[in-house]
């Protein structure tokens, strides 16, 4: 993707169903998950990680913001996790 080429814009639901059947590039979808990120912290100023350590496992995890900010985090390290594998495995074997 080149500078300046749109962005497509997808549900959360599109999102989710492209990267589950693996149709959306893994760093498009870092970056996706990072930018979801930002807008959460900076919505409740407080840092993902930071959020993430306080709310789980406590009443607050219950709020259907709270809810979706953790499966955005957890999401955002799966795919890193899955992206590097890739490439280990393909490095590994070239």
């Amino acid at each position: 993707m080149s500078i300046g080429s749109k962005i497509e814009k997808l549900t959360k639901e599109e999102f989710i169903e492209k990267l589950r059947a693996r149709k959306l590039p893994h760093d498009e979808a870092i970056s996706r998950l990072s930018e979801q990120l930002y807008l959460y912290e900076k919505k409740y100023n407080i840092r993902s990680e930071v959020f993430y350590r306080l709310i789980v496992g406590t009443p607050a995890e219950d709020v259907p913001d709270f809810i979706s900010w953790a499966m955005c985090y957890r999401s955002y390290f799966r795919t890193i996790q899955s992206r590097f594998s890739i490439e280990e495995l393909s490095k590994s074997v070239a």
